[in-house]
């Protein structure tokens, strides 16, 4: 029982600082962030960052992964070990994996607490590109990227591969990102105190028709 406790207490530890650094490295940069901030946010003792993770460095790696294994859960649904089913038979219902995709990175984009600090802290790495950003793109953007694009192939008849199909699902993730980025002008045009269920799902619904019509439009081009 005791060392199941300090188990517990260890890995209670690693997930207060991996949140810690998630916010503060998003908020203020990675070079403006010490180890003390960190620790005073975790409520932990600052020692853990190098004990746990070697370092300021390998706090910020781990942040990166925490990112992967999140996305990976809310694209497959939750379920350990999914992957994305593809089913090149039928467009119709390749379509619908798409739109099911699109609805869970809406839902979890637009209502999930946590999704404000992910963001923040990936959109850092865009605009200064460490190691943490390498690890994010080959570990998260790269494969789900192209998976969706094998996805988008099967429902539209187009290449996975080709530039046009890079581009339409790079558009399509694009609308979903907005409704996060650039939540303060999207609730004051709206006229909304915020984004819950009701506005999460009229954004969902927007979307939906948007996919919707470019499949429809690249099935055209395909043909």
């Amino acid at each position: 029982m005791a060392r199941k406790s300090i188990l517990n207490d260890t890995e209670g530890t690693r997930q207060a600082l991996i949140r810690a650094g998630l916010d503060l490295f998003g908020r203020n940069g990675f070079d403006a962030t010490s180890t003390r901030e960190i620790a005073q946010a975790a409520k932990v003792n600052s020692a853990g960052i190098a004990y746990h993770f070697g370092g300021k460095d390998g706090l910020r790696q781990a942040c990166a992964e925490a990112i992967i294994a999140r996305i990976q859960a809310v694209l497959m649904g939750g379920a350990p070990g999914s992957v994305i089913t593809i089913d090149a038979a039928d467009r119709d219902v390749a379509a619908g994996q798409l739109v099911s995709l699109i609805d869970r990175m809406v839902v979890f984009l637009t209502t999930a607490p946590e999704s404000e600090m992910i963001a923040r802290f990936v959109v850092r790495e865009m605009f200064t590109p460490s190691p943490a950003f390498d690890t994010i793109y080959g570990g998260l953007f790269a494969p789900v990227h192209r998976r969706v694009c094998q996805v988008w192939a099967a429902a539209t008849g187009m290449d996975p591969e080709a530039p046009a199909t890079k581009l339409a699902v790079f558009a399509a993730i694009g609308q979903v990102l907005y409704f996060r980025i650039a939540r303060p002008a999207v609730t004051r045009r709206m006229g909304w105190d915020e984004i819950g269920p009701t506005e999460a799902g009229a954004i969902t619904e927007t979307i939906r028709r948007s996919l919707r019509a470019s499949i429809l439009a690249c099935r055209g081009e395909a043909s």
